[in-house]
């Protein structure tokens, strides 16, 4: 079951990635360090529901995508279309069963960020018959659209 679970590692989630261009990918070195993201705090109702296991059966990005619903559920946004959705697996004997999915939103009506990519990092816990993805840590990168850090990828705010 969980062979099946590492044959995906990354999927197009809408029409418009097709379209844009991919220096949104993340590599997988970069990904498996959460001090590469601004860390994200969930407090209150959203912290309680995104405790919440999420079921294998649906997949890590269903959960990803899920959680980051949570994540944003405060923000007033027009458009929230991700474009990308990468999943990446990191078995060790540190942290066996370790999973961070990143979620890449493009094409911002902000001026001074161009897109932004959520981390999250998942840990499978359970029976091998009940096997649930628990959420462990959120983080957040932006891409600057100005200035000396125009189109790169910051865990800090763009100027």
């Amino acid at each position: 079951m969980v062979s099946t679970l590492l044959s995906l590692s990354f999927i197009s989630i809408s029409a418009h990635a097709a379209t844009s261009n991919l220096t949104s990918v993340i590599s997988r070195a970069e990904a498996a360090n959460p001090t590469n993201f601004k860390r994200l705090n969930v407090n209150g109702r959203a912290a309680t529901y995104a405790s919440a296991p999420c079921s294998v059966k649906k997949g890590l990005i269903i959960c990803g995508l899920e959680k980051l619903k949570l994540i944003n559920s405060s923000i007033n946004e027009v458009n929230a279309d991700y474009d990308l959705a990468q999943t990446f697996f990191f078995p060790s004997k540190a942290q066996p069963r370790t999973a961070v999915v990143v979620i890449t939103r493009s094409g911002l009506m902000d001026d001074s960020v161009s897109a932004e990519r959520y981390r999250i990092s998942f840990k499978l816990e359970g029976k091998p018959s009940d096997l649930n993805w628990h959420w462990v840590q959120y983080g957040v990168q932006y891409q600057c659209a100005r200035g000396s850090k125009a189109g790169k990828w910051t865990k800090n705010i763009c100027p």
